[in-house]
């Protein structure tokens, strides 16, 4: 039997292949996943974000209340599939002691963060990814990523991946204490 070796641009070719699945599986070990997430610090509120009209939001306010942090941009499909369902749970539950920041990288620019949630309404709060956003919680392997904080602003789930409405309002009921 004869035997091969590989040279030249054929190994660098190899390598590049490797390498390319190897990155590819990383990244879909992330897809899909919900966990429950165990906080480095306590309080997951302590830092601050801007709006889309540049406007500071800081998320200490909303201790008490049950958040859902977003992170998204206007290119993902999944996130654009998931902001009639958070902005439908918003309507239901925002005067119940729900709170929804949408978190957008923001990839495309500012502006185009803001021209879209002009085109597709978004009734929470919108923000920009920012240095603050990511010491407290890195940066997401996938998007969409979502947060659901308690009222004492611990990490009570995080998913990776799109999620249907009624995965949130199932979580979102039993911190509310709704039946």
């Amino acid at each position: 039997m004869k035997k091969y070796r590989i040279t030249g641009e054929g190994k660098k070719m190899t390598r590049f292949v490797a390498l390319a699945l190897a990155l590819l599986m990383l990244v879909s070990i992330g897809c899909g996943q919900s966990k429950k997430a165990t906080p480095k610090n306590a309080n997951k509120l302590e830092f601050t974000v801007q709006d889309v009209n540049e406007k500071t939001v800081d998320m200490r306010q909303y201790l008490g209340k049950v958040v859902i942090i977003d992170f998204w941009d206007t290119w993902c499909g999944p996130c654009r599939r998931e902001i009639p369902h958070f902005n439908d749970l918003y309507a239901e539950y925002g005067s119940k002691g729900l709170v929804i920041v949408g978190v957008a990288f923001a990839r495309q620019g500012k502006d185009a963060v803001k021209q879209f949630t002009t085109s597709q309404p978004i009734k929470y709060v919108s923000t920009l990814f920012n240095e603050e956003a990511q010491k407290q919680f890195g940066s997401p392997t996938g998007i969409p990523t979502t947060y659901i904080i308690d009222q004492q602003g611990n990490i009570v789930e995080k998913a990776v991946g799109y999620r249907d409405k009624a995965f949130f309002e199932q979580k979102i009921k039993s911190l509310l204490k709704i039946s």
